[in-house]
């Protein structure tokens, strides 16, 4: 399956590299100027207090709340219509912010909460301020599970945006089939995931430049990817199901005659080799 995650992937933002850059530098600059306005109102307050490592984390949490429904909502919006077959325009992704960035806020600050009390809670255990070797023991556990914890709901990330933009479904229904879908896929999940710190890797390595220019938009189209590839896998099996109960029964559209070569034809664009990167215009 991380196969056809990765090429639906990699043509989704190669044939679209312009609008996706485009629209990446325009949501940087958005953030930039939120970081930019945090920072002026914060900063005073930061240090009057004290400069507390606490504030400066709640300040982050805060920002990365309402930082990141920005390029979410937009680039998910876009990402959305061209897995439905159709042809994408510049204004879908002014349209997916005014539609999800909302509920994408809600997303955010529930899975931002999360984590941010898992970080606290990593760097409270790994103290050694316990004087029992038992403790010390016990309090590394605690922390490693909290480390397994942190991973898997960045993971769970993955899917919560996607669902959040292509089915619409509340808070608790977002979460509980994130984290089904996570457990259910663990090894394409598990394999994406590194692939989405790959690409975090190379915007440090190029010290923000590739962040600037690509990466927002490269990893909604990661998390796309991974959302319909896995979908499409239960659409098959629900499919099958439906054959083997209901034999006889006539199909209800055209997409239910044959819903393997549905998907198939779906997947057209994304069967090309090195020679349509190389000479694009013959596809």
């Amino acid at each position: 399956m991380f196969g056809r995650i990765f090429l639906k992937f990699f043509w989704d933002a190669y044939d679209f590299i312009g609008t996706l850059i485009l629209a990446n530098i325009a949501f940087c600059l958005i953030t930039t100027g939120l970081l930019a306005a945090f920072i002026i109102i914060g900063y005073p307050l930061y240090g009057a207090l004290g400069k507390p490592v606490v504030l400066l984390a709640l300040g982050l949490g805060i920002f990365l709340t309402f930082a990141i429904p920005f390029p979410a909502a937009g680039f998910l919006h876009f990402l959305s219509i061209i897995s439905e077959e159709r042809e994408p325009e510049w204004r879908e992704v002014i349209t997916g912010l005014k539609t999800h960035y909302a509920p994408l806020l809600k997303v955010t600050a529930f899975f931002v909460c999360l984590l941010e009390l898992l970080a606290v809670n990593i760097i409270f255990y790994i103290k050694p301020s316990a004087s029992s070797h038992a403790v010390k023991l016990l309090g590394s556990i605690i922390a490693g599970l909290c480390v397994w914890i942190f991973l898997y709901l960045l993971v769970m990330m993955l899917y919560a945006y996607p669902l959040t933009v292509h089915q619409r479904v509340g808070m608790k229904k977002i979460f509980i089939r994130s984290f089904l879908l996570t457990m259910d896929n663990l090894g394409a999940s598990i394999l994406t995931g590194i692939l989405a710190l790959g690409l975090c890797g190379l915007g440090l390595i190029t010290r923000g430049v590739a962040v600037f220019l690509l990466i927002p938009a490269l990893t909604a189209c990661l998390a796309n990817s991974l959302f319909v590839n896995v979908m499409e896998k239960y659409e098959l099996k629900e499919a099958a199901q439906k054959e083997q109960k209901m034999p006889t029964v006539q199909p209800a559209s055209w997409k239910d005659i044959k819903h393997e070569e549905f998907i198939r034809d779906r997947h057209k664009r994304y069967q090309r080799t090195l020679k349509d990167i190389l000479k694009p215009w013959e596809y």
